[in-house]
């Protein structure tokens, strides 16, 4: 099988031009991002009409609500032993992004993004605790932000940038736990869920506003009634995502539906299985595949004590790559500041905008110390049958602040 390692492809980030912030720098009132995807009002008509999905691209044909938030979930994915297991996760098919990055101990945490309050699954969990990792991918967007708890950091990213209500820390609220999931022996924390009725009653008690027009896309998808773009890179139809020793995303391409479907190690079993949503147990798949490369180390605030909570380094840019079709392409990304969106350009350093197929994505952020495992394959799909892990690092048990 013929397979590329990441780190072999890293020599231009060694040279690349460090990515900086345009216009002067940030503003607290800098709420809605504008790039290449809705056009504006003042733009002469497309024919034939162009009305996207914000978060997939695809086209609106009255199935969200228009004018409405969208809806971010803090997602729990442990898996390190019989007390300590989140999988599988209620909801996450129904996701139109998927954002995961390594959080502390080495685990990973998800971002879920739904189309607004009214469109989510009948169970969405386990919520877990917010970061300010994700909450810095939602901000320049102002969406509804859910979770249980928060670091001390991303109370201080909630402070400074006042998210007031639109921050809904389930905290403050009651909320459920799957009472079944308890039954297992699973730990409390890793069983709370929510859903549109309870979120629409946290709403209406606290007046949240919930309208919000989007006049550009998430990413900078192309137009749906276009045929979509062929990846002009290697072919790409397995993807292995190392996170950490014990936390591994793997993505196998489905030329028959045009998908990569996701699996998982789980320390747990010590195996690598599909990754399932337990609302209707199918396998999660998404059209696109983003992967930026980050440094990501401990947060200050946090060096030498038990908690090890992370930080990306999102301000200097670097380089990624986006798999699509069963090919991939070199891309470069940027985010000066908290309130920028995450934009790609091409892998040349041409500045070249990089144009997203429409559709369901996964975007994983990985530690730049993890890219020499990372890789690729060219040809014959194959899901690793067996994944060599330090034990040691698998069942750390962390309590969210």
């Amino acid at each position: 099988m013929k397979k590329k390692l990441f780190a072999l492809l890293l020599a231009g980030l060694m040279t690349a031009t460090v990515f900086t912030a345009c216009g002067g720098g940030e503003s607290s009132s800098t709420l809605t991002p504008n790039f290449s995807g809705v056009p504006s009002s003042s733009s002469a008509p497309e024919e034939p009409p162009y009305t996207p999905d914000p978060l997939t691209g695809l086209e609106n044909v009255g199935q969200y609500q228009d004018g409405q938030r969208f809806v971010a979930v803090m997602i729990n994915n442990i898996s390190g032993n019989a007390k300590n297991d989140a999988r599988p996760q209620w909801g996450l098919s129904e996701a139109e992004v998927l954002v995961e990055s390594k959080v502390e101990g080495g685990i990973t945490r998800f971002m879920a993004l739904f189309p607004d309050v009214e469109n989510l699954p009948v169970q969405v969990g386990p919520v877990r605790s917010a970061r300010h990792q994700f909450f810095q991918l939602v901000l320049p967007w102002q969406a509804l932000y859910v979770h249980i708890g928060e670091s001390t950091v991303q109370s201080e990213y909630r402070t400074n940038y006042e998210y007031g209500d639109l921050d809904i820390n389930l905290d403050r609220y009651s909320f459920p736990r799957d009472q079944a999931r308890l039954a297992t022996g699973v730990g409390s924390e890793h069983t709370a869920y929510t859903n549109s009725e309870l979120l629409t009653e946290i709403i209406e008690k606290n007046d949240i506003d919930t309208n919000r027009t989007y006049n550009s896309t998430l990413f900078n998808f192309r137009n749906y009634n276009l045929e979509p773009r062929t990846l002009e890179g290697d072919s790409a139809v397995n993807i292995d995502v190392i996170h950490s020793q014990s936390y591994r995303t793997y993505f196998e391409y489905d030329e028959s539906t045009g998908k990569y479907m996701m699996s998982q190690y789980s320390a747990r079993y010590g195996t690598v299985s599909p990754s399932v949503d337990a609302n209707n147990n199918e396998q999660l798949g998404f059209d696109n595949v983003i992967l930026v490369l980050a440094d990501i180390y401990t947060h200050p605030n946090y060096v030498g004590n038990s908690y090890d909570i992370q930080d990306v380094d999102y301000s200097s840019g670097g380089i990624g790559y986006y798999f699509y079709g069963g090919r991939v392409e070199k891309i470069r990304w940027q985010k000066p500041t908290p309130q920028s969106v995450m934009t790609f350009t091409d892998g040349a350093g041409y500045e070249i905008p990089v144009e997203i197929n429409p559709g369901k994505t996964y975007l994983g952020i990985v530690d730049l110390d993890m890219a020499d495992q990372c890789r690729y394959y060219e040809d014959t799909a194959e899901t690793p049958a067996s994944v060599s892990v330090d034990q040691t690092q698998v069942d750390t048990d962390f309590v969210d602040q």
